[in-house]
């Protein structure tokens, strides 16, 4: 049987931490924190959570200041990072997702919602910690060298994700993405992405 998967709430309001705790209680292990610096020495006592729900809107550390300190931890470098918050505004939303954030949950929760969208990137999560599908070693003989993004995004290639996915698996935007994923193809001397395959073990 496969073990729960840790989820780290992080907000001010108990209240909405109490029904978080409510609504994933029976599908995750859950752990609270009422402020950022909860949650840091929640992750300082050895918490690896498998993915954090993040308060925007907090007192002394806010979850834009969190979410910084969270990614240069080793604890929480690469776990997926989904904003609960009240804000609405595209630039507020744009903010967290250039921060690294992988998504937004708009308040109030949705349970559905909100239960979707962390299977959804859980999954995510998990098939990027996969083992690559790509054979590297037949890489090794290019003129021109992938640089380490574009085997990053290689490699997810590799395992046909779409350029959205690869947006949320390597918190990149869109259209860097687009610019990576082309660059990869012209390396490769490939005509579609789906020729990959060439480079795939």
């Amino acid at each position: 049987m496969q073990a729960k998967s840790r989820v780290l709430v992080v907000d001010d309001d108990t209240s909405l931490l109490k029904t978080v705790a409510e609504l994933l209680e029976a599908s995750y292990n859950i752990s609270l924190a009422e402020s950022g610096e909860t949650a840091l020495r929640l992750l300082e006592r050895g918490l690896a959570p498998d993915i954090i729900l993040l308060d925007v809107a907090m007192p002394r550390i806010s979850g834009y200041e969190l979410i910084a300190r969270l990614r240069s931890h080793k604890q929480a470098a690469e776990t997926p990072i989904i904003f609960l918050t009240g804000r609405t505004t595209p630039e507020d939303e744009v903010r967290g997702l250039e921060l690294g954030a992988v998504d937004y949950i708009k308040k109030p929760i949705v349970r559905e919602v909100l239960l979707t969208r962390i299977k959804a990137h859980l999954n995510m999560s998990r098939r990027l910690k996969g083992k690559s599908a790509l054979d590297e070693e037949k890489l090794r003989g290019l003129a021109e060298p992938l640089t380490e993004r574009e085997l990053e995004v290689a490699r997810l290639l590799a395992q046909f994700y779409t350029n959205e996915e690869i947006c949320q698996a390597l918190h990149y935007s869109l259209p860097y993405i687009k610019k990576l994923v082309s660059a990869v193809l012209a390396k490769l001397g490939l005509e579609g992405r789906n020729e990959i395959r060439r480079y795939a073990k």
